[in-house]
């Protein structure tokens, strides 16, 4: 692709992207690289940053951090796609109430009106300040570059769980993003949480697919996990697809899907002692779907694992996660790599915490000089097994498995689509 821009405009929209909330024209230095101390191997939009760094397109921080999880604002967003396009102008930008001539980005920002990117609010302010919505970053590319829905609107939103969460007015341009592959949703590619504030890792995506469909920037390549959250659609068909989920892998389960879990027919919580492993089984609470909307895992899919001690290092607090092993689904058993966050140990819990709940014998005996109560069972639902390694006498891990944000660290595939 082309890179030649004028010096002093291309500069001041790298430091847009890489400045948290710059508000003069004093504009930092960047960290001229392409790899970033914050996006790892495994992060999921590593070669759409690193892709578009290479191109000059974007930058990160002087401390070579790039800070992929921060919000963008409007005017940041303005300046990124100054930088990225060079769409014709055809309308004049007004005088924003909010933007006077010396705002770092009021060049930029008329640039984004007059080549219809972005618009202004009907009191005559834009609101350079204001987080952007995904949502509203997906139409203003759209806009942008003068996509429009080729098919039916509502065929194509639905490949989205979330479509009843998208406004109107983004309607016809969120189904044109989508009919072009700029749409890219991490960590589940069905979900599009059009009112989240968009990341700078979610611009970077949406701008890189863009620029794709431009042809001016290659397609990822198949086998990198960033592919499996790019949300394709075929015109004419009932069903989107994934660019990472082909013809021969229609049923993956990507790395970064969140399962939704719940204990079989209860809400309860479960009590162990720092130190313990406790084998227990969980079960699919949401079904997991694919951009098509089929149902890959259903809700009611046995999960089998085990709650382990977890050791946070230069940190004295005990803590535990729960691992998955095993999924049944429709009567077979796979084996899968997925696992929560820590939970760490408190020392506080109520008896009106405990009611129903599930509990280790040795974090029984714990509870008693925890809450001073001998007799906890009017409270507890039951005693589960666990070993007895104790590590500590004063706290216990309480885990609710419906909060659990179980989460799937490598790529899984089912054997065949359940039914719906």
């Amino acid at each position: 692709m082309s890179t030649v821009l004028n010096l002093s405009t291309k500069t001041a929209a790298l430091a847009t992207l890489g400045a948290a909330a710059v508000t003069t024209l004093a504009l930092p230095a960047m960290a001229q690289t392409a790899e970033f101390s914050d996006v790892g191997a495994s992060y999921w939009a590593r070669p759409f940053i690193e892709n578009l760094a290479s191109e000059q397109i974007i930058a990160g921080f002087p401390d070579g951090t790039f800070r992929p999880d921060q919000p963008v604002t409007r005017a940041q967003f303005a300046a990124i796609v100054r930088n990225a396009f060079n769409q014709p102008r055809d309308r004049t930008a007004p005088r924003f109430s909010d933007v006077s001539s010396s705002y770092w980005a009021n060049a930029a920002i008329a640039d984004a009106y007059s080549q219809g990117f972005l618009s202004g609010y009907p009191n005559g302010a834009f609101q350079p300040e204001t987080q952007i919505p995904r949502v509203q970053a997906l139409v203003a590319l759209a806009n942008g570059l003068d996509y429009n829905p080729s098919g039916s609107i509502n065929q194509v939103l639905s490949v989205y769980r979330d479509a009843g969460q998208i406004p109107a007015y983004g309607e016809g341009p969120v189904a044109a993003a989508t009919e072009n592959r700029l749409v890219v949703n991490y960590p589940n590619v069905d979900t599009l949480q059009p009112q989240r504030t968009a990341t700078r890792a979610d611009v970077a995506a949406f701008i890189y697919q863009a620029l794709v469909a431009q042809g001016r920037m290659p397609a990822l390549q198949a086998g990198l996990s960033a592919s499996n959250y790019i949300v394709g659609y075929a015109p004419g068909s009932n069903s989107g697809s994934n660019s990472g989920n082909t013809a021969s892998s229609p049923r993956l389960v990507p790395n970064g899907t969140q399962l939704d879990v719940r204990y079989p027919n209860a809400d309860v919580d479960i009590v162990v002692a720092p130190g313990q492993t406790v084998a227990t089984s969980l079960e699919i609470a949401q079904p997991i779907r694919n951009s098509q909307n089929q149902v890959l895992i259903p809700a009611g899919s046995t999960v089998q694992g085990r709650i382990v001690p977890v050791e946070i290092r230069g940190s004295s607090v005990t803590a535990a996660k729960y691992v998955a092993d095993n999924l049944t689904v429709n009567g077979r058993t796979y084996n899968i790599n997925a696992e929560s966050s820590a939970i760490a140990a408190t020392n506080s819990v109520g008896n009106g915490t405990l009611q129903g709940a599930l509990i280790t014998g040795a974090a029984q005996s714990i509870l008693a000089s925890i809450t001073g109560n001998n007799s906890l069972g009017n409270v507890v639902g039951s005693i589960i097994n666990g070993d007895n390694q104790v590590t500590s006498d004063s706290a216990v891990v309480v885990i609710r498995p419906s909060d659990l944000d179980l989460t799937m660290r490598s790529d899984f595939t089912v054997d065949a689509i359940a039914s719906n």
